[in-house]
């Protein structure tokens, strides 16, 4: 057997005799399944549906021809798939369809792009909007994006806020890559020429690219780029609605020391309509360490000269993932780290000035045994992240607060921890402190599409979600027996309460201690009530 669990997560005997209304499965061993059909589905994609659901897309490989096609699926809060069984075909062409990405089109709808070899010459980029109850909006197989001799593909979107969409792509000339950018509008018309427009014109070569939104309906676009040396810089443009290029013929430099930067990524800055951007660096050492540099609207960097250290510890920094908080202007990233020797997933978090405010080369989000790989980030709704990550052959989650603390099980709660491999996870915000993951699932024998939900306290169960509240810490926690508890409020009376909310033990403030004996409970997940001075807070504990 692949898998036991541990007394954190002894859900099975709390399940017995509940019934759940909603659809998603409140097992991380059962998930929600989004596609199960013949053949293998991979690569999958997700967007937040503005309901508390999510859209999500894949590479489907159900036809006979052995060639993938793109498929999308739409679930609800509860978990309930809208769409007809294992999706709906945004491209159903004979050909080879791959690398799907997803972005709203702020119409409740959502567009999804793909690399396509439907030419037989080199691979083209196509489009395909779908609204809300799954019909298709464009052209059936797609509105073509660019269609020219050379390669284009690694295709990257955001919304143009009009129900169209900016798509950023690499392109191939004589054996050289460059990053190009188009719109299509709402209809799936192209708006800036037939190839699109190119976004420096200089020397070198472009490669990994990331988009996003600026609030005028044009685009901030990152990249990497060798024009200065045989190493690569990063780079950044933006490019207005009308595919005018705002900063300057061959755009603005992010980092360009010594070293190779590479793998940026990029967010919003909401609030001066500018840009975070993070990235590796070998500026140090062999080892690839992570940097920051923020940029405002006009594309001038305005931290440090080459960009904030995040991280630079031992070993490598790397698989980075950021989401900026656009009520503060802060920055939360997150990455793998092997600076124990076996990869870790840590965090960080900047404020609008660029000054790390958590422990220096960032806090532990997980370090059990296991390794932890490609994390991904979402916000929880609260100043904070939600961060799911491959650990071993699973899928596990944390939810970190604002001012760092790891509000979830320690080493993170279980997603999914299904019989053989669980993969390339990826996450969105459900709206109210919660998620939905979306990952690659091989309990089958071969890749399908599973999703899974956790409310805004780490629980798969509504019965359990409960605001963890900073007021009330208790340690140990998990507990073998006795529970500490540390309130910062004087307590009036506390109780104790399963999963379904029935009374366990109750204490009245004349005989409140600080302690509490928990020896007699059976392993599972625990509510602690507390009325304090300022009402009432719940948070949870686990019994093992």
């Amino acid at each position: 057997m692949k898998k036991v669990f541990t007394s954190l997560v002894c859900y099975v005997s709390l399940f017995l005799g509940y019934t759940a209304s909603a659809q998603w499965s409140m097992d991380p061993s059962v998930n929600t399944p989004i596609c199960t059909a013949t053949n293998k589905q991979v690569d999958p994609r997700m967007m937040e549906d503005g309901k508390g659901g999510a859209y999500i897309t894949w590479k489907d490989y159900k036809p006979a021809n052995g060639l993938p096609d793109i498929y999308v699926q739409r679930v609800n809060a509860q978990g309930v798939v809208l769409w007809v069984l294992n999706g709906v075909a945004a491209c159903a062409d004979s050909a080879d369809q791959s690398t799907p990405a997803i972005v709203s089109d702020m119409r409740g709808g959502a567009i999804v792009a793909w690399s396509d070899w439907r030419s037989g010459i080199e691979r083209d980029l196509y489009a395909q909007r779908i609204d809300s109850n799954g019909n298709i909006k464009w052209t059936v197989g797609g509105a073509n994006i660019t269609n020219l001799s050379n390669r284009e593909h690694s295709e990257k979107l955001c919304s143009d806020g009009k129900g169209g969409v900016i798509v950023a792509f690499e392109k191939q000339i004589s054996g050289i890559w460059d990053v190009w950018a188009q719109r299509l509008d709402s209809n799936g018309n192209k708006m800036w020429g037939a190839g699109g427009v190119k976004l420096a014109d200089t020397s070198g070569t472009r490669r990994n690219h990331r988009i996003q939104k600026d609030r005028n309906g044009g685009a901030i676009i990152s990249w990497q780029d060798s024009r200065n040396n045989s190493n690569y810089d990063v780079y950044a443009q933006r490019v207005n609605a009308n595919g005018t290029l705002l900063w300057g013929n061959n755009g603005k430099p992010v980092c360009k020391t010594t070293g190779d930067q590479i793998n940026a990524k990029i967010d919003p800055d909401s609030i001066n309509n500018g840009a975070f951007i993070a990235w590796q660096d070998t500026r140090n050492s062999p080892d690839y360490d992570i940097y920051i540099q923020h940029l405002d609207s006009n594309g001038n960097a305005t931290w440090p000269l080459n960009g904030v250290v995040v991280a630079n510890a031992a070993g490598n920094q790397s698989a980075l993932d950021l989401m900026s908080i656009s009520t503060t202007n802060e920055v939360l990233i997150t990455w793998k780290d092997n600076r124990n020797g076996n990869y870790d997933i840590y965090a960080q978090k900047f404020n609008a000035t660029g000054q790390a405010q958590w422990a220096a080369n960032g806090i532990v989000v997980c370090n059990s045994p296991a390794e932890q790989r490609n994390p991904n980030i979402c916000s929880d709704e609260n100043k904070g992240g939600i961060i799911v990550w491959e650990d071993s052959t699973d899928v596990k989650a944390q939810r970190v607060s604002g001012s760092g603390q790891m509000l979830w099980a320690i080493n993170g709660e279980p997603v999914a921890t299904a019989v053989d491999e669980q993969t390339s996870p990826k996450n969105v915000s459900d709206g109210k402190g919660g998620s939905i993951f979306v990952f690659q699932d091989k309990r089958s024998g071969v890749n399908d599409i599973y999703a899974h939900h956790l409310f805004a306290s780490g629980s798969p169960n509504a019965l359990r979600d409960v605001k963890v509240d900073p007021v009330c810490h208790l340690y140990p926690n998990p507990t073998t027996g006795y529970l500490n508890i540390s309130a910062t409020q004087r307590m009036k009376y506390l109780e104790v309460l399963d999963i379904t909310g029935k009374l366990l033990q109750h204490q009245a403030a004349s005989g409140l201690q600080d302690h509490l004996d928990v020896s007699n409970l059976l392993c599972g997940i625990y509510l602690i009530r507390i009325q304090t001075e300022q009402g009432t807070v719940q948070t949870r504990f686990a019994k093992q």
